[in-house]
């Protein structure tokens, strides 16, 4: 590596991907943890309330019922790259509607962290002390060579490198069931649809000649009626209810090593609402949206978007905290997404695409 900077960061990179992963033989709660990144520059970028909304490609990631509700053939695709370009994260998906309400969803997502170090464990320099270390902190710009000579480096040079691959292939199944839920005679009826899906997900991951793999399951439904219809009021818009659950059982992620060391995804949910308000002087519509994610512990999700002329998007959102935003701009069969979403280790950003069939 040139840049003895960028050399370190991939070092602390590939320390996390090992701990992460439990190679050590220890069970690990973050298996497969690139499937906690998001999916879709428009989701991210209403920060990741998107599991009552879900109605375009990305919909098998949030909440696969979603798929359902997508008129038409779609193509989608999703490029990230995070953490200074250290990781780089790819989606490339399709869903087609199915004759009697029904859709299939066939998605690959990627992650990969490009040239991982190995190096000799026993191969460990004797560091300064910390006054040494603290007086030799003002050399900066030196070569690799230069800042193991003086101690501020914790192992010599790398054995090998290795791409971190982490792969998942998902294949989505939803039905729309349409409902007409009758007041009586002098009343109404009120329409309803109530959208379910399920994931199948195959993952493998593979380090340093090692591989893992599992296969895993998800569950998503919705609740979706008009506003309009209940109150008899075409100025209203649309109410929407989710609830997704990952992992339904515990997906099992098994190495080739000697051992067959087996790491979990432990199971996980998310509960949220959606309303869709046309803005029909403005030529416009507005949709707001929140979510609760429960795993380790619970997370919190607010979004936003208004799209005008069906054409041009802006979107905000607070994902657990951190600010969110984006654009979007449909253009004859295509979509173009941008998503920008903070975080502590340096703000990332998601460009997606999707063209209608």
């Amino acid at each position: 590596m040139s840049n003895p900077l960028k050399y370190l960061i991939i070092c602390c990179v590939a320390i996390s991907t090992l701990f992460q992963n439990r190679l050590l033989g220890q069970g690990g709660d973050n298996a497969a943890a690139f499937l906690e990144l998001g999916i879709g520059a428009r989701a991210m970028a209403m920060g990741e309330a998107f599991v009552a909304v879900a109605n375009d490609g990305t919909a098998f990631y949030w909440n696969p019922a979603g798929i359902s509700t997508i008129p038409k053939a779609e193509l989608a695709g999703m490029y990230a790259s995070l953490f200074k370009s250290l990781e780089r994260h790819f989606h490339v998906g399709f869903t087609r509607p199915l004759y009697g309400a029904g859709a299939i969803s066939i998605n690959w997502i990627r992650l990969t962290v490009p040239e991982v170090p190995f190096y000799d464990p026993g191969n460990i320099f004797d560091i300064s002390t910390y006054e040494e270390r603290i007086a030799e902190s003002s050399v900066s710009g030196g070569s690799w060579e230069e800042l193991k000579r003086l101690g501020t480096v914790l192992t010599g040079d790398a054995l090998d490198f290795s791409n971190f691959q982490n792969d998942a292939f998902i294949v989505t199944l939803a039905k729309l069931n349409k409902i007409d839920l009758d007041f009586g005679w002098q009343y109404f009826v009120l329409p309803i649809t109530i959208p379910v899906g399920i994931n199948v997900k195959f993952i493998r991951q593979s380090l340093f000649e090692k591989k893992s793999s599992g296969v895993g399951f998800d569950l998503g439904t919705m609740f979706n009626f008009g506003l309009d219809d209940l109150m008899d009021d075409s100025r209203l818009g649309k109410v929407s209810f989710g609830f997704a659950m990952k992992d339904l059982f515990n997906t099992k992620i098994t190495w080739d090593t000697d051992s067959r060391h087996a790491d979990r995804i432990k199971r996980s949910w998310n509960l949220g609402t959606s309303y869709f308000q046309p803005l029909t002087r403005l030529n416009s519509q507005l949709l707001v949206a929140f979510s609760l994610r429960g795993r380790f512990e619970n997370t919190y999700h607010v979004g936003t978007e208004y799209i005008y002329n069906n054409r041009l998007a802006i979107r905000f959102g607070l994902n657990d905290g951190e600010f969110t935003a984006g654009v979007g701009m449909r253009i004859s069969l295509f979509r173009f997404d941008y998503a920008y979403k903070g975080h502590e280790l340096g703000g990332s950003h998601r460009v997606s695409t999707f063209i209608q069939l």
